[in-house]
């Protein structure tokens, strides 16, 4: 695929004008759903912990490169292992589009070294879970966040279909969609025919004649123990009302539990008709099903032991704190280290050569500004 160079004045020209034009086609998308819609779908965790999800300026968007998963690069290598080497060729795309992205629009070379690895995790959990299901795949993601796993399936030749309710995401991964994917790519903001690759609108999604299309599968990653009860109970009817038996939710993770419990957010999805199985630790897989709903989970010993713990009348309390204390020490030990050795192979402790994580070596260590931020080095 090739990819046309953009002036970057036209770049961020063209960008405002998109801010506008989806300002405007929310305005209007607010008109026609009631309250609890908008209500449902407000970015709540975003707003809770203060994190910017508008913007107003392209000059703004440099900050969404790689963000939600700073300095997780190793764990998320670790994550994948060896089962993604056969597919190094559409992560060197991949990772080759968004350095020039990058590096034409804001100044900067970087492949969004943290947030790629973990939608290579991702891409990896999709295609175990949909080994034997004819290709190309019809996948929905919701909360895409910086959109780099629908480059990777779009690239691949599936169609994907993006759900962003925050509006700052939802500007930078048009942006990116339209540099990499082109004319194959429609933003959804108009009564435009159905495309490869594609985004609904949240507002359209809350709109009370809106169908969704048959899909191979959605992917919810981080993000379904965000989403307020009544947008998440909103999506799984949807979902389970327009797609058959069998069809699977994937989620790598809920997300942050802080605004739902993951007990309440599993028996939201459930109760809509589908069956909730963990996999493997802390990925989820949702499937629909007619008959009896149920959650089925790995055993935590580890977890178990905790709440042992933390039930103890005094001690625990005691036990718990020096845990809480020790953990803290690590975590700082490991940003530390992180400074001093920033390549992956010194951190590595795989005995074989890995050509994932090499690939990932020798991309170019630009480390993100929130990352600087958090740790000191800003």
């Amino acid at each position: 695929m090739t990819y046309a160079a953009i002036d970057v004045t036209d770049f961020r020209n063209a960008t405002n004008a998109m801010i506008a034009r989806y300002h405007a086609a929310e305005q209007a998308g607010q008109r026609v759903i009631p309250n609890a819609a908008i209500a449902a779908f407000s970015p709540e965790v975003f707003q809770l912990i203060g994190y910017p999800h508008r913007i107003f300026d392209a000059r703004e968007m440099w900050r969404y490169h790689d963000v939600m998963q700073d300095g997780r690069l190793v764990e998320n290598l670790r994550l994948i292992g060896h089962e993604m080497d056969g597919q190094l060729d559409i992560i060197r795309e991949t990772a080759a589009v968004i350095m020039r992205f990058s590096e034409e629009n804001f100044g900067f070379r970087s492949a969004g070294t943290d947030m790629l690895s973990r939608a290579v995790y991702q891409y990896s959990l999709i295609e175990t879970v949909l080994s034997g299901v004819p290709k190309p795949w019809k996948i929905l993601e919701v909360g895409p966040g910086c959109g780099y796993l629908g480059v990777m399936l779009g690239l691949s030749g599936h169609s994907y279909s993006a759900l962003e309710a925050s509006q700052a995401f939802w500007i930078y991964q048009n942006a990116l969609f339209r540099f990499v994917f082109g004319p194959e790519y429609t933003d959804g903001l108009s009564d435009e025919e159905e495309s490869r690759i594609r985004h609904l609108p949240w507002w359209g999604f809350c709109a009370e004649s809106y169908k969704l299309p048959r899909l191979t599968a959605c992917t919810a990653n981080h993000m379904l123990a965000e989403m307020k009860a009544s947008a998440l109970v909103h999506l799984s009817r949807r979902l389970g009302s327009s797609q058959s038996d069998g069809f699977k939710v994937i989620a790598e993770d809920l997300g942050l539990c802080r605004y739902n419990e993951e007990h309440e957010t599993l028996r939201r999805v459930v109760k809509s008709g589908f069956n909730a199985t963990e996999v493997k630790s802390r990925v989820w897989i949702f499937e629909r099903c007619a008959g009896q709903n149920v959650v089925r989970r790995l055993p935590n010993p580890k977890k178990q032991l905790r709440q042992r713990v933390r039930n103890m009348p005094i001690a625990g309390r005691v036990v718990t704190k020096v845990f809480e204390l020790l953990s803290r020490a690590n975590r700082k030990r490991n940003v530390n280290l992180r400074r001093v050795v920033p390549r992956i192979n010194a951190q590595s402790s795989s005995d074989s050569p890995d050509l994932l994580m090499k690939f990932f070596d020798e991309l170019p260590q630009y480390r993100s500004a929130d990352a600087r931020f958090n740790d000191g080095s800003w």
